[in-house]
């Protein structure tokens, strides 16, 4: 597998060589009186010569193969460079660009977000890294807790903030142009998501369809081909079956692993055998064990936020098992397919046709369809398209209080990583709720950071400009969620794959691995360091305890959560 790891130190006082970008082997010495910067053993570097560097993955966006060095550009201006990779280019990547007008150097985190970029200020340096561990060995210090941030982060844990939970350490923006070091920091945004939206005229059903397959199979191509053997977690739906479809049509190897409950409501093995043998495709399973997962492990040690679920952990290692035995490197994913391909929910979708092309058959159709992937009936969609008709649109983000201490503070004002809650979308309303999913999306996608050896490529610059681009109405077409993504591959999926519009997931294990391992878990809250710094209603735990896990499920979710937030706390002590 291609990780992407690197620091990069930037000294606060500027002097008069303060673009010159020198390279260190020690972590050290990073931290001095010029630009330092330092790359792990197996990260790639293109080299831009007096332009800067890129540290990571670099393709071609019009071959999609991987770009080791590229040409001398004449621009000076590093907003310049940065708009010509944006535009030419895309992959997993941090641009370093030293702009010769202000005799400084900036950075751009490529815009699909796949290589999260956190910054440190200290009083000397502001750091820049992949790796949040690296801010320990780079400053010689430990990192702190912020109990704000994280009483922030449980209520609002599916918001992506520019604030992580650690004192002092945020997240860049994908896509925006930094000055880092820079008195007051500045930021422009090179890629823009409101660039990519449905204008006036948009793409038929037809071309939509033609235009996903192509870039599916170019994207799926190129990640194979730069992260070695690689083995897709299948789950029998669309997005994971997508994925191996792209590959196989890439003519690229892969194999398939699928994880299952000892019960049969989360176990979705026929299908994804039925998979693997249509596309001939190598394939493995592994059934998910209660007593293997351990709460006092997280599975977000080493990021900055207690981001993931804790039962990933377990997950993890059964995914690394099956793939040392099918002799892959690295784990592709599905992660964020309902995001991206635009599984709504609402009556979004109807009134964005209406308003885009007025009363007539076409409105009429997508009424229908909705109907269909709600499952409601007629009057109800009706009812709620002409709510949504007159209603102004909704741009705030809910809020999660459950078991927190009454005192928590929530009326801090939002700054998502990518802010698109406020971008305009014109006549397409609902594709401001498809920007809210990609969002929602943004902590359950592995890129080429720390973490487990996963990758997510449906996040990818193409498809996610492509997916932006396309109406909301045309992902119901027939009354199909995620209509397009469907008929892109049905020449090469299984009819009855294709035909499901929902699959089970692993509850039954997650409600079984809590009672399994309740009294640990409340003992973990109960007396942890979360409770102790008063974010938790020590009562109101202690009751959610008593409930009926076989009932409750919701419960167990959110204790669990606080759990591996406790758990991830410890990680950093």
């Amino acid at each position: 597998m291609t990780i992407l790891g690197f620091a990069l130190a930037l000294p606060r006082q500027k002097s008069a060589a303060s673009a010159r970008l020198q390279i260190t082997p020690s972590l050290q010495d990073l931290c001095g009186d010029l630009p330092r910067l330092w790359t792990a053993q197996d990260t790639h570097v293109a080299d831009l010569g007096s332009a800067g560097c890129v540290i990571g993955t670099l393709f071609s966006r019009d071959t999609a193969h991987r770009v080791s060095q590229l040409p001398e550009v004449g621009a000076r201006s590093a907003k310049c460079l940065a708009a010509n990779l944006a535009a030419n280019f895309w992959g997993a990547y941090i641009a370093i660009l030293p702009d010769q007008d202000r005799s400084d150097l900036a950075v751009m985190p490529d815009p699909s977000g796949l290589v999260p970029i956190y910054r440190l200020v200290t009083t000397t340096h502001v750091v820049l890294t992949s790796d949040p561990k690296l801010f320990e060995q780079v400053c010689g210090k430990r990192m702190s807790m912020s109990w704000d941030s994280l009483a922030r982060f449980l209520m609002c844990s599916e918001l992506r903030a520019r604030q992580t939970c650690l004192v002092g350490v945020d997240e860049l923006r994908p896509g925006a142009l930094t000055y880092p070091a820079a008195c007051d920091p500045e930021e422009f945004p090179v890629w823009r998501a409101q660039q990519f939206l449905p204008g006036r005229l948009s793409l038929s059903y037809d071309e939509a369809r033609s235009h996903l397959r192509k870039v599916a199979i170019r994207v799926m191509g190129a990640w194979a081909d730069e992260l070695g053997p690689t083995t897709v977690a299948v789950s029998g739906g669309v997005d994971s079956s997508l994925v191996c479809a792209a590959l196989a049509r890439a003519q690229k190897p892969f194999s398939c692993v699928t994880l299952a409950t000892a019960d049969r409501s989360g176990d979705e093995r026929d299908y994804a055998r039925l998979l693997a043998k249509h596309l001939g495709a190598e394939y493995a399973e592994r059934i998910y064990d209660p007593v293997r997962f351990d709460p006092q492990i997280s599975a977000s040690a080493s990021l900055p936020r207690p981001s993931r679920r804790s039962f990933l952990s377990t997950i993890d290692a059964l995914l690394a098992d099956a793939a040392g035995d099918l002799g892959a490197q690295i784990v592709f994913d599905g992660n964020a397919g309902d995001n991206l391909f635009c599984f709504l929910h609402s009556a979004a979708p109807v009134v964005d046709r209406l308003r885009v092309e007025g009363p007539g058959r076409g409105a009429v159709a997508t009424l229908l369809d909705m109907c269909r992937v709600t499952g409601c009936d007629l009057p109800t969609m009706v009812k709620a398209t002409l709510k949504r008709l007159v209603r102004r649109p909704r741009r705030e983000w809910s809020f999660d209080r459950r078991l927190l201490a009454d005192h928590l503070a929530s009326d801090e004002a939002l700054d998502p990583v990518t802010p698109w809650l406020d971008i305009g979308v014109g006549r397409h309303g609902g594709k401001r709720d498809h920007l809210a999913l990609i969002m929602r999306a943004q902590h359950h996608v592995h890129g080429l950071g720390v973490g487990p050896e996963r990758f997510s490529p449906l996040m990818s610059q193409p498809l996610l400009e492509l997916c932006l681009s396309i109406p909301t109405w045309l992902w119901a077409k027939g009354g199909r969620n995620r209509a397009l993504a469907r008929d892109a591959f049905a020449a090469d999926l299984p009819q009855s794959l294709l035909a499901r519009t929902s699959k089970s997931g692993p509850d039954s294990f997650i409600r079984l691995a809590f009672h399994h391992h309740r009294s640990a878990i409340r003992e973990l809250l109960l007396d942890g360091l979360i409770a102790r710094n008063g974010l938790l209603d020590r009562a109101r735990v202690e009751a959610a305890f008593e409930l009926d896990t076989s009932l409750d499920g919701s419960t167990i979710y959110r204790l669990l959560d606080l759990a591996e937030a406790e758990t991830w706390v410890r990680s950093w002590q």
